[in-house]
């Protein structure tokens, strides 16, 4: 996977191809709050729930606690 900057959707709709793209995106953030040391390293990176992109540091924390997609 290719890491640089997605919006969540695009994201949720790489992991989760088989979806629509807001089933996808419902699921993926259910699987980050799920997680929390994941939510943790997110927020540390400077992430928000407003926030609608990933940043590549956010991406990768993201494959490195889920797996790559």
């Amino acid at each position: 996977m290719i890491i640089t900057s997605y919006s969540k959707t695009e994201l949720a709709q790489i992991y989760i191809p088989n979806r629509s793209p807001e089933a996808a995106r419902r699921t993926l953030m259910n699987w980050i709050h799920r997680n929390r040391p994941l939510k943790r390293a997110l927020k540390k990176a400077g992430y928000r729930n407003e926030n609608r992109i990933f940043t590549p540091e956010q991406v990768r924390l993201i494959c490195q606690y889920l797996g790559d997609p």
